[in-house]
């Protein structure tokens, strides 16, 4: 178990706990549904290679690969806002 405490605002939990130097810092894309709703088409066929390595990485580590597949997540992420 991690000795540092979780902070959490009514029903968020918000995790304080760095993430490691070997996944990539990207910026959150800050949008909502709606508008990656109707950009989806086009980020899903200018992300699909980065997409499908994610899907690869989660479906090799059986469900258990958050902390693994961090890195291809990182990836589709600065891609989609890339579109």
């Amino acid at each position: 178990m991690s000795a540092r405490q979780p902070r959490t605002n009514q029903a968020v939990l918000i995790d304080t706990t760095p993430l490691p130097d070997s996944v990539p810092k990207v910026p959150e894309i800050g949008a909502s549904s709606a508008p990656l709703l109707s950009a989806s088409f086009f980020i899903g066929a200018r992300c699909a290679a980065f997409n499908d390595d994610y899907m690869k990485c989660k479906t090799e580590a059986h469900g258990k690969g958050e902390v693994d597949c961090m890195r291809e997540g990182r990836k589709v992420t600065r891609c989609a806002a890339s579109v």
